[in-house]
């Protein structure tokens, strides 16, 4: 396949990705979510864990402009890394929203966080195309599953303009886990060997950031686990293993490319670091 068609057949799935956002999936902050039902009585867990993934989205100024260097020369991922940020800065918003208009936190409160978070510096913990988007596929699986288990504490809670508000954020991270995920099945098509043997690196490496973002981390990861929105055996279960059955790959066929490049063969050990 020529470089020209294989980077055009990554602009339609952009194509793709944007028609279908702008036919039904766009929502709107002010109008969509009712913010006339957010309940003060959600409990202070449920907007502690809130606050950690407003904290994550503050780093988008990170993820935006390094991905983008990164892959500005093929127009359909940049193009996605663009139309991305825009979606992830309105989860942030929305997010904060809903911190102030529920009473849990003040509009200083929220700017000061944000702002003593921005005073550290996102790196991508890998530094090709290709590890980045398997890397990103499984990210955005995890967020997606963290919000929607996150949905239904708020559903539990009777907040309804929380549910409203994760509703539509867990759509939009469904619909980038999508285009990722079939990106990677592209770079599959284009060469299999080189692609397994980045999957089983990300495999073997994959954390997302809040360890190195959130403040006491630890705290915020045991609240997490005792919450019941994610641990190791839900990352292993409810990302990998679709994840690869969607890919069409096995265990034993991601040993074999790295037995064939005698570059060794790393187990896999899932971190708990999933927050974006």
């Amino acid at each position: 396949m020529s470089f020209v068609t294989f980077e055009n057949r990554f602009y339609d799935l952009y194509l793709d990705f944007f028609r279908h956002a702008e036919a039904g999936r766009r929502w709107n902050i002010d109008k969509d979510i009712p913010w006339d039902k957010c309940n003060p009585e959600t409990s202070d867990k449920v907007a502690y864990l809130v606050e950690g993934f407003t904290g994550v989205e503050m780093y988008l100024p990170d993820y935006t402009s390094k991905i983008l260097h990164l892959v500005r020369k093929s127009r359909g991922r940049a193009w996605f890394q663009a139309n991305w940020g825009y979606e992830e800065s309105k989860h942030s918003i929305a997010l904060d929203t809903w911190l102030v208009r529920s009473g849990k936190r003040t509009q200083e409160q929220v700017r000061e966080y944000g702002d003593a978070l921005l005073e550290k510096e996102w790196d991508m913990p890998f530094n090709t195309p290709t590890q980045m988007m398997v890397y990103t596929t499984l990210q955005e699986l995890a967020t997606q599953l963290n919000y929607r288990r996150l949905r239904e504490l708020a559903r539990q809670e009777n907040d309804e303009a929380l549910v409203a508000t994760l509703n539509f954020i867990g759509r939009d991270e469904a619909a980038h886990h999508k285009f990722f995920k079939d990106g990677v099945k592209l770079l599959l098509e284009e060469d299999r060997d080189k692609t397994l043997e980045d999957i089983q690196i990300v495999l073997s490496q994959f954390k997302m950031p809040a360890i190195d973002l959130i403040p006491d981390w630890q705290e915020y990861l045991n609240t997490i686990v005792d919450m019941g929105l994610f641990s190791a055996r839900l990352y292993m279960t409810d990302v990998v293993q679709p994840v690869l059955k969607a890919w069409d790959i096995s265990r034993a066929e991601l040993k074999t490319v790295m037995r064939e490049s005698s570059a060794g063969i790393p187990k896999v050990q899932p971190s708990l670091n999933f927050v974006r």
